[in-house]
């Protein structure tokens, strides 16, 4: 994980167009709704993803490694927004998949085929909402 984002600038500068347009935007629009955030890359599922939020998480047998409440990744056919919160037993994004016009719910992202589509608002939302239940630190979820 390179925490950086001038690290994040310069990836989303190596983007085609107009793909890099659509994944700054989300970046600005994340940047916007949480100032002062910080960001990093991590390689994932075999690409990078730009992460806000980090926080450590642990599992059953201790400290485990530092992960991103939210993120953005550019693939091959989409750009999927994660987001770790939970929400309604699952993750949050399963549950809000229907405010994300043409998008579809992975386990804890939206793959978003049309980003202009998708209402900055709840965006920001979605970022503020995953944040919220991070920035005190990993706290497994109640089953």
């Amino acid at each position: 994980m390179v925490q950086d984002r001038a690290a994040a600038e310069a990836y989303l500068d190596t983007l085609p167009d107009p793909r890099r347009g659509h994944m700054r935007h989300l970046h600005e629009v994340i940047l916007e709704a949480l100032p002062g955030i910080d960001v990093g890359i991590v390689d994932y599922a075999s690409s990078p993803v730009i992460g806000y939020g980090w926080y450590d998480y642990s599992n059953s047998k201790g400290p485990a490694g530092r992960w991103f409440s939210i993120g953005i990744a550019s693939r091959k056919a989409y750009i999927s927004l994660y987001s770790m919160a939970s929400g309604d037993g699952g993750y949050l994004v399963e549950s809000i998949v229907d405010r994300f016009p043409g998008a579809t719910a992975g386990r804890s992202c939206l793959n978003i085929k049309k980003p202009e589509l998708v209402p900055d608002a709840e965006v920001a939302a979605l970022a503020r909402m995953s944040w919220d239940q991070y920035k005190d630190g990993f706290h497994r979820p109640l089953r």
